[in-house]
């Protein structure tokens, strides 16, 4: 049997890579599934070759709830050989006080052992927002499900581009259409802030949040 599981995570700073960049690290508003996935994952302590066995039996997905901004900083890079030092500047994309729902459906046993950790606060590793010095500020409001909604609209979130009819932008609200690579294939995925996003067809949705495989 499966069942679902919602929180609300904040962060003070976050950056999640997008795939496809390199000197430049630009990075997603809302993190993917794989990611949301590794972040439950890392509370249960699963090693890396557990994560790659295992997600494909799970969905995950996220909502931004708030943020307060984002930035673009640059970092001198230091790079040590012997008798020689390298130094190169690299410009970073952070997102500032980020607040996400976090999402994960599948195996009943795992996600009631997940919610049993959170709400005691047994984390096996502390998770983090895409990079390992920016862990959670908070995580709040664990919820279990046993069933979802199946709906084709969806707000402050994302959807693989080719779902994409239309998009309803509200005050201050934008877009982004940011690549991701599945397989060595690039493909793009439509993120969106104050922002609806109708599908093409119903997909799963618990709490606000939509359901997803791993790769989209």
């Amino acid at each position: 049997m499966e069942t679902g599981l919602t929180l609300d995570v904040s962060f003070d700073l976050a950056h999640f890579k997008v795939h496809t960049t390199m000197k430049s690290r630009a990075s997603y508003l809302i993190p993917l599934p794989t990611t949301v996935l590794g972040f439950f994952f890392s509370i249960l302590g699963k090693s890396r070759e557990e994560y790659l066995k295992e997600r494909k039996n799970f969905r995950a997905g996220a909502k931004l709830i708030n943020v307060e901004g984002i930035s673009q900083e640059n970092a001198q890079l230091l790079k040590l050989k012997p008798n020689n030092e390298i130094r190169t500047t690299e410009e970073i994309m952070l997102i500032f006080k980020p607040k996400y729902r976090f999402a994960i459906w599948g195996e009943k046993s795992v996600i009631a052992e997940l919610y049993d950790r959170i709400q005691k606060f047994d984390f096996e590793f502390v998770p983090y927002a895409g990079i390992s010095e920016f862990i959670f500020s908070e995580i709040e409001n664990p919820q279990l499900y046993e069933s979802y909604e199946e709906k084709n609209v969806i707000n402050d979130s994302y959807i693989p581009q080719t779902l994409l009819e239309s998009p309803t932008l509200f005050e201050n609200g934008s877009a982004y259409n940011y690549p991701y690579i599945y397989s060595g294939t690039p493909k793009f995925v439509i993120m969106v802030r104050n922002a609806e996003l109708k599908l093409k067809k119903e997909i799963p949705i618990i709490n606000e949040t939509p359901l997803y495989p791993p790769f989209m």
